[in-house]
């Protein structure tokens, strides 16, 4: 039995909160969508993976500010299983990259809360 529409709204209100700050380049937007030890893995360039905190990407999207007008993304709500969802944004021209990045969410007391951010791009 799949869970409710009203969790896949939920869901997908978080992957917009991840892009409005990405769009902006303000992470305090998403920060409270983040649980506070989640963590981030990717390739950047074919050829660089980044790890760690995830700390380390509010530093990056603060650092390189809002971006243009052409920048566009998509979200897809992969899949729910009670209190697990995977969510894949896919974003076009964010500073001269394409990304796709997969959120992996938890149900924390209630709320839906990104543990992991999976990526990789294209240059």
């Amino acid at each position: 039995m799949r869970e409710q529409i009203e969790e896949f709204s939920k869901v997908e209100n978080v992957a917009r909160k991840f892009i409005e700050a990405v769009r902006t380049g303000n992470s305090e937007i998403v920060k409270p969508y983040f649980y506070e030890k989640a963590s981030f893995f990717g390739q950047l360039n074919e050829k660089e993976y980044q790890s760690g905190s995830i700390q380390g990407f509010y530093d990056t999207i603060d650092k390189m500010g809002s971006i243009k007008e052409d920048y566009i993304a998509r979200v897809d709500v992969l899949n729910i299983e009670k209190t697990v969802a995977v969510v894949r944004v896919i974003e076009d021209n964010w500073h001269g990259y394409k990304f796709t990045d997969f959120l992996i969410m938890n149900k924390i007391n209630g709320e839906w809360k990104i543990v992991a951010k999976v990526y990789d791009t294209l240059s």
